[in-house]
């Protein structure tokens, strides 16, 4: 029993060194995940159409963007409160911090 218990601690650094080859390299991951989107074969083959009161209405919005001049600067407080959704997730309820 002694004998065994020895084999097995002098085995134990052996086996975690050999897991610290397993582990992948920095950034493959993300190699494998930006070559997939280049080659594009997780794409879908099929084209899905916008339906037609929808791709008016996306229209309509584009084209009403125009209508308001393009400021110089925008003000961090004119974001704030503002029911258009889609911002960085930030205060949402109106507030100030």
């Amino acid at each position: 029993m002694n004998k065994l218990l020895k084999i097995m601690m002098l085995a134990v650094p052996v086996c975690a060194y050999a897991d610290g080859d397993a582990q992948p390299r920095l950034g493959d991951e993300v190699r494998a995940w930006t070559d997939l989107q280049k080659s594009g074969a997780a794409s879908i083959t099929e084209s899905r159409p916008m339906p037609g009161e929808v791709a008016d209405k996306v229209y309509d919005r584009y084209l009403q963007s125009f209508s308001h001049p393009i400021p110089q600067t925008f003000e961090r407080g004119s974001f704030v409160g503002s029911s258009s959704g889609g911002g960085s997730g930030g205060n949402s309820g109106g507030g100030s911090r």
